[in-house]
């Protein structure tokens, strides 16, 4: 006669047990939709590759500072460097030559009108957690252009290339100062002096889980 009671007993015991196992599973979802993620400031990384003469023989630097101002917590790795601010001092440019490195900053972005600094900001990124495109705007010789780049995500880490033509910044004054200051170093086979407008620019930026 007393089987009935502690049977039901049972059953409810294993009911409640039930629904909380379910409400200790919908918490660690919750947990998992609040991770966010921001670039790692420390670990920006910024080169660059420039050509001279006419076979277009590659000259390759990088700047050593690069300041971060503007980085906020995004929803996704993609969009921790969606409007990102960031300003380089053009004296923090290195190549691994010395006499280069002087024309450089004085011969070309001496040149320049307000280019202590190169500055900009990212927007409007196309894409997902693997790769895509975006936009930032860049300030050089006093004048601001929209500069479009691909990127890719890998190893916790953004890599972000682009093309810049010099040019599209008014800066035709500062190539012929640099090729006259470099005119015999930048001339090829063919006896003639050439330093091209576009310079490939590849960066890099880890990201971080907060």
């Amino acid at each position: 006669m007393r089987i009935l009671p502690i049977t039901i007993l049972a059953i409810t015991t294993l009911l409640w047990s039930c629904g909380g196992s379910e409400t200790t599973t919908t918490d660690n979802d919750d947990s998992q939709s609040e991770v966010k993620y921001q670039i790692d400031t420390e670990s920006v990384s910024l080169k660059w590759t420039a050509y001279k003469t006419t076979a277009k023989l590659g000259v390759g630097g990088e700047f050593g500072k690069i300041n971060i101002k503007d980085y906020a917590l995004a929803d996704s790795p993609e969009g921790a460097i969606d409007e990102v601010t960031f300003s380089v001092p053009v004296s923090s440019l290195f190549t691994g030559n010395t006499d280069r490195d002087w024309k450089l900053v004085n011969l070309f972005f001496g040149v320049m009108d307000q280019t202590e600094f190169l500055t900009g900001t990212f927007h409007a990124l196309e894409g997902d957690a693997t790769s895509g495109k975006g936009v930032m705007d860049l300030t050089m010789n006093n004048k601001t252009c929209d500069l479009p780049y691909d990127y890719t995500i890998a190893n916790d880490s953004m890599f972000i290339s682009t093309k810049l033509n010099i040019n599209e910044w008014n800066g035709q004054e500062a190539l012929d100062s640099i090729n006259e200051a470099c005119y015999e170093l930048h001339k090829g086979d063919d006896g003639v002096s050439k330093t091209w407008e576009e310079v490939d620019i590849k960066a890099s930026v880890a990201i971080v889980k907060k």
